[in-house]
């Protein structure tokens, strides 16, 4: 895990290729997350509203702890409450759901867990699908391509896991229409079937551009987006 700081650099230039680009990996967790799992924890609202890409990152680390506690039950009824204030604010913009996603799907509690927690599942199907579906596709397929990307066997292995663990996420989100649309675009692009004149095609085409992504990285895309389309 702890090479998954290095990959932290393709979300920096995400962000700089398209302003809504996804952030699939993040800082290494332990290193930033403070030790409270109280709801005193939690950043604000306000916080999580207004804040940048780069704080949201640490906004994360101080979720995850209340959102998966250390002795493995669920969180209470009032941190519930209170995660779920918070989670609907932070996604409700773009850097939000990237920050929180980045730190989150490379976490241990993500990367070891069967089920994703119910008031993040109510937190992202309560997001505007225009917003959260484009991430949460770009959360897929990012780590999906760095699986042929990268040449180290470590770097492989976190790929394949925070692509895995993306899947989880926009599996509760399968069947919306966002989805579907957004997943059959990207099924095109990525089986080179672009056939101009549709404004979803011609933005994904442009991420596969940016990111130089090759038959290899292509094909391994197809085959896991497929079953949303």
């Amino acid at each position: 895990m702890r090479k998954a700081v290095l990959l932290l650099l393709t979300s920096i230039t995400a962000k700089q290729h398209n302003a809504s680009a996804s952030a699939f990996v993040a800082l290494s967790p332990a290193a930033t997350r403070p030790g409270s799992h109280s709801i005193s924890a939690l950043p604000t609202t306000a916080q999580v509203s207004t804040d940048d890409f780069m704080k949201q990152l640490g906004h994360a680390s101080q979720i995850i702890p209340v959102l998966h506690p250390e002795d493995g039950s669920s969180p209470s009824g009032e941190q519930s409450a209170a995660l779920l204030e918070v989670l609907q604010k932070q996604f409700a913009h773009s850097d939000g759901i990237r920050g929180f996603f980045a730190v989150y799907l490379t976490s241990p509690e993500s990367l070891t867990m069967e089920e994703v927690p119910s008031v993040l599942v109510e937190a992202v199907r309560g997001a505007d699908t225009k917003v959260m579906v484009p991430l949460a596709c770009m959360n897929v397929i990012m780590p999906t391509a760095m699986t042929s990307i990268h040449q180290d066997p470590e770097l492989k292995e976190c790929a394949s896991k925070t692509a895995d663990n993306g899947l989880k996420i926009l599996r509760l989100l399968k069947g919306e229409s966002d989805v579907v649309s957004n997943c059959k675009a990207i099924y095109q692009v990525a089986s080179d079937k672009v056939e101009g004149g549709d404004d979803l095609i011609e933005y994904w085409n442009k991420f596969f551009i940016n990111y130089k992504y090759g038959p290899e990285q292509k094909a391994d895309i197809s085959r896991v987006i497929q079953e949303f389309c």
